[in-house]
């Protein structure tokens, strides 16, 4: 099926101006993640001012773990630390990092600190353009829900409580897990990163028939039966990793497809993403007008998600 919002291929593909666009939200996310770690950074310089030199450091106790982070030791490895372990690995850290070097002692422990951190401030931020992919979905279809004036109940991640629908929705997209609404006497619950045992992989958008009661906080969705539509969501904005975002989607996709048939049940797909280069607008498209891909829709064009949502809202079996 066809988005009324897309005319052909080309009305798939991601504009300059949405990646220009992407990319100044992603520095801003990426400011927002890293910007305790700074803070961390500032706090330690403040509490260590009045030392001399860095010998003095070993006789600050609270500093302890902020060194230990410097010397490059993981979060997961401290459970397995005595306090031992950590006074040795700062002692090394200082004696072969610190006092080698002409950098002033503790800016040299701030740089190292905040290169320890790169990592876990990288994982941080990919996690957090997948949530944003995620929120944006759940704005339009929010949006979608209060103008057809749809009453609605919507579950928290790791909670097993159905709250009804808000006078004010503002922010409950970021940790919303399931929404809940009825409609031309149609049950209907849209979770997100879900497990589906038949296919044995998580997926991004999933389309149930059920209502709270019976959801079972995710048990139904063992009875494939009860699986209307699921759905790929790539949030990157980044052109260079589009078209291999698609191809692992389109795997996914086609695997989901094939475990369902050997079900004979003809599950419906759909395909979202941020990034759309030509040559997977193309396939994409082709896939639509074969009805393959059931629907599709570029996360940066609202009339396309609001088309998306309508859609699900609508979705008959």
């Amino acid at each position: 099926m066809l988005n009324l919002f897309i005319n052909d291929y080309k009305s798939l593909v991601t504009t300059q101006e949405q990646i220009r666009k992407g990319f100044l939200q992603v520095a801003l996310e990426k400011n927002m993640v890293s910007d305790p770690f700074i803070r961390n950074a500032y706090a330690f310089k403040s509490m260590v001012s009045n030392t001399r030199s860095v010998d003095d450091l070993l006789n600050i106790d609270k500093i302890k773990p902020f060194l230990v982070a410097a010397s490059g030791i993981s979060e997961k490895s401290l459970a397995h630390l005595t306090d031992n372990d950590k006074d040795y690995i700062i002692n090394e850290f200082i004696e072969n990092k610190i006092k080698p070097s002409s950098y002033p002692y503790v800016d040299n422990i701030i740089y190292h600190y905040l290169l320890a951190k790169g990592d876990s401030i990288g994982g941080l931020i990919r996690n957090r353009i997948g949530s944003l992919g995620q929120e944006k979905l759940i704005r339009h279809f929010l949006s979608c829900l209060s103008v057809r004036g749809i009453q609605y109940k919507w579950k928290k991640r790791k909670s097993s409580i159905w709250k009804t629908t808000p006078v004010n929705d503002l922010g409950i997209e970021k940790d919303l897990k399931e929404i809940y609404w009825k409609i031309n006497n149609n049950d209907r619950i849209l979770t997100f990163n879900r497990n589906i045992k038949i296919v044995n992989k998580n997926v991004d958008i999933c389309l149930v028939n059920s209502n709270p009661d019976n959801f079972e906080n995710g048990k139904i969705l063992l009875d494939i039966s009860k699986i209307l539509m699921i759905g790929e969501l790539k949030s990157g904005i980044d052109p260079a990793g589009a078209d291999e975002h698609w191809k692992t989607a389109n795997t996914s996709l086609e695997r989901v497809r094939n475990s369902f048939k050997r079900h004979n049940i003809d599950i419906k797909t759909s395909f979202i993403a941020a990034a759309i280069e030509n040559s997977m607008a193309k396939e994409i498209y082709e896939q639509l007008k074969e009805d393959k891909l059931n629907f599709a829709a570029n996360l940066n064009n609202d009339d396309q998600m609001t088309e998306y949502c309508n859609w699900i809202l609508d979705f008959m079996e």
